[in-house]
């Protein structure tokens, strides 16, 4: 292994020219990629970082909230130790085959078997930037096209700790017991080490210093848990806290600004109160004195006590800021007695502002600032959630314009009004990127697919009856997800669904399928189960036979098993227009989204589709089932849409004797009977609700029973 033991000292632009250039403005550097290994669900994880805000997304127990922690503990370094139970569950076996080789000698292989948590950054920058700034101490490549650098956060066991960490665990126990010995030692033995990574060539390295990293990345957290909702006596008033963090900004910044004069302003102001204090004071410690004197006070050396008041700004705010709310008649609310969702929108906005204020006041211009915002719909009605996610980039411009504004009111600062007023859009920018965990259906259908980053957790194909493997999780970048991405997006949007958060899904046809579905699924798992269902969430949604194949590329990326429940529709092309016909006439399927399933078969007849789903409904991937009409009994007629079928399955209910009829007879019947009825939706409620017994047409019952099969938990095979 290569080490460099200087970063390159490059006077001047990367291609060494003397010639003088016109200054251009760099563009600041970026994040744009983070690697993680063995940390807890993130065994092998790639996430890929955008310019503004990157949208996290998926089922709880994914990963997402381990991502920040990981960034917490590495870069933030708010823990200094992690435990056995922050490893992949990979990484156990790892352990105790480590264990094993150095029980038998084999120090060497054991060191090189002993897992570590990493976390790996790559940053891009612009390689005509002429200055380094914080970036100088990670370039370690001479490579004058290379733009980037990679920074290596490592937790692994310590130099010369083999011996200690392997030695007091006595060979022959039993895993479990092995590995709580070692995860005793992991705390003492294990050690952070950062690195700077050539991108050109792994093996050269060159040990880095943390301070070195925060000058370049800083990294924010506004957590889920605000305390919004804790009003009991005695508890800090979330609001004054942040008004007290943000004077402290005011003291780390290097530059005079509005928010420091404030301060000093403040400080001035309890300066004078804490003289009235002081008098009034001495009146009391007068009137006290005589009883203290009695008991002997003060005693030898006759030392009197005096008082004096000290009024400190910042703890102020903390204990006493309030925000009230204007009422009538001059009557004016607390805080408390706003709904949740305003004070949760201030909360938010003021640590954004924060983190801001602190990021400019210890950091360089060219220094990146990742945050993290967790869930910010909490208590927000869906209008306000998404209009937030929509505006949370503009405060990348519009905090260094209030910045400016407010240092430009104060006195002395007149020039700096006349730069902030023609500054406009092309002003100062805060370099910031946001990390967003949610799971709101409202703020992931606002971001486009290039935003999203979908969690999804799986687990290694295992032979049946036996134990699951270990789970990890796979982040799916949705940005490969290209085609009819205007469709999909407006559509999820319209709809409210929520497909990113459920661990199934089932997308139908039309109104009446939509009713339908759910009192069948109902009544086959009350039936298979003994009980109604069912401990997962499932998704329904109306797509229409003529969409349903726009959702086939988005379905294979978020790899939940998704049934698709559409109807052959056959038309005769036999003729000059395509008119409609029975199943039994060996028509067409005029459905696209059947079409799209069989790609490799084109102008395929309704008669291929029966004989392909004779068994079984057909699947692809091991994800995704398609459900269309098929005869109740081999050989019987079969419905060519919904209704058709449910008449077909319930005979008897619609009067429809079998007999010695042929098939196309008896789907004539079928047809007939429904299309007195009324309209679509009011056939399905009328047998939903109805006091009647029903049977669920076999394509429906075979899908659902398909989709019940399946576990939720998405396995390597979905991508294959």
């Amino acid at each position: 292994m290569t080490q460099t033991t200087a970063p390159p000292v490059i006077p001047g632009p990367r291609d060494g020219s003397a010639e003088p250039r016109e200054p251009v403005v760099p563009v600041p550097p970026r994040l744009t990629k983070a690697v993680i290994r063995n940390f807890r669900l993130l065994r092998r994880t790639e996430l890929s970082f955008t310019d503004g805000v990157t949208l996290c997304v998926g089922r709880n127990n994914t990963g997402k909230t381990s991502l920040a922690k990981l960034f917490e503990f590495f870069v933030a370094r708010k823990k200094t130790a992690l435990c056995v139970e922050d490893f992949s569950a990979d990484c156990y076996e790892e352990f105790l085959a480590a264990h094993r080789l150095y029980a038998a000698g084999e120090t060497e292989q054991a060191r090189d078997t002993v897992p570590a948590v990493t976390l790996t950054l790559h940053i891009a920058y612009d390689k005509d930037c002429g200055q380094y700034g914080p970036l100088a101490p990670f370039v370690v490549d001479l490579d004058p096209d290379c733009s980037e650098v990679v920074i290596r956060f490592a937790y692994a066991l310590g130099d010369g700790a083999l011996k200690e960490f392997f030695g007091g665990v006595p060979v022959g126990a039993d895993a479990t017991d092995t590995l709580e010995r070692l995860g005793r030692g992991i705390p003492k033995h294990f050690e952070m080490s950062v690195t700077a990574v050539d991108p050109t060539d792994e093996a050269n390295v060159r040990p880095v210093g943390l301070a070195d990293v925060r000058t370049l990345v800083r990294v924010d957290f506004v957590e889920a848990q605000r305390g919004l909702d804790d009003e009991g006596e005695g508890h800090a008033v979330p609001i004054g806290a942040v008004f007290e963090q943000l004077l402290t900004a005011a003291e780390k910044s290097r530059n005079t600004t509005w928010l420091e004069e404030l301060a000093e302003s403040i400080d001035k102001t309890l300066v004078d109160t804490s003289g009235s204090l002081d008098s009034s004071l001495q009146k009391v410690r007068e009137r006290v004195a005589p009883t203290l004197k009695a008991f002997g006070y003060p005693g030898l050396g006759n030392q009197e006590f005096v008082t004096a008041a000290r009024l400190d700004s910042k703890r102020l705010l903390r204990n006493f800021a309030r925000i009230h709310y204007p009422g009538v008649a001059g009557v004016r609310f607390p805080e408390s007695y706003n709904g949740l969702g305003t004070r949760n929108l201030v909360m938010i906005l003021l640590r954004l502002f924060t983190c801001y204020r602190d990021h400019t006041a210890t950091s360089p211009e060219s220094g990146i600032h990742l945050v993290f915002l967790e869930e910010p719909e909490a208590h927000l009605h869906p209008q306000m959630q998404e209009a937030f996610i929509q505006r949370l980039t503009y405060s990348v411009s519009l905090f260094p314009r209030i910045d400016a504004q407010m240092r430009a009111s104060m006195p002395g600062q007149a020039g700096a009004a006349e730069e902030s007023s023609t500054a406009g859009d092309s002003g100062p920018r805060w370099n910031a990127q946001f990390v967003v965990t949610t799971h709101s259906a409202h703020v992931a259908n606002r971001g486009h697919f290039s935003d999203i980053r979908y969690f999804r957790k799986e687990e290694d194909a295992v032979e049946s009856g036996s134990e699951p493997g270990p789970a990890r999780t796979v982040i799916k970048d949705l940005s490969q997800v290209t085609d009819d991405e205007r469709f999909l997006r407006r559509y999820l949007t319209l709809t409210r669904a929520d497909l990113y958060f459920a661990d199934k899904a089932i997308l139908v046809e039309g109104a009446s399928e939509r009713v339908f579905v759910p009192a069948a699924e109902e009544k086959l798992a009350a039936r298979r189960l003994g009980e109604t269902p069912q401990h997962q969430y499932v998704t329904l949604m109306e797509v229409g036979g003529a969409h349903a194949h726009r959702f086939y590329p988005l379905l294979k990326v978020l790899g939940i098993p998704a049934l698709i429940i559409t109807d052959l529709d056959p038309v005769d092309k036999s003729g000059p227009k395509r008119d409609k016909c029975l199943v039994s006439e060996a028509g067409r399927p005029h459905n696209p989204s059947i079409k799209a399933w069989f790609p490799e078969t084109e102008d395929i007849t309704v008669a291929e589709l029966l004989q392909l789903a004779e068994t079984d409904p057909p699947i692809a991937g091991g994800s995704m089932c398609l459900a269309y009409q098929v005869p109740e009994e081999p050989g019987g007629p079969c419905g060519r849409t919904f209704e058709d079928a449910f008449a077909l399955a319930n005979r008897s209910l619609f009067g429809i004797s079998a007999g010695d009829a042929p098939a196309g007879e008896l789907e004539e019947r079928a047809r007939s009977s429904v299309e007195s009825r009324r309209s679509k939706v009011d056939f399905a409620l009328d047998h939903v609700l109805g006091d009647h017994d029903w049977e669920v047409p076999k394509y429906i019952r075979r899908g659902l029973e398909w989709l019940m099969a399946q576990d939720g938990t998405a396995t390597k095979a979905d991508d294959e």
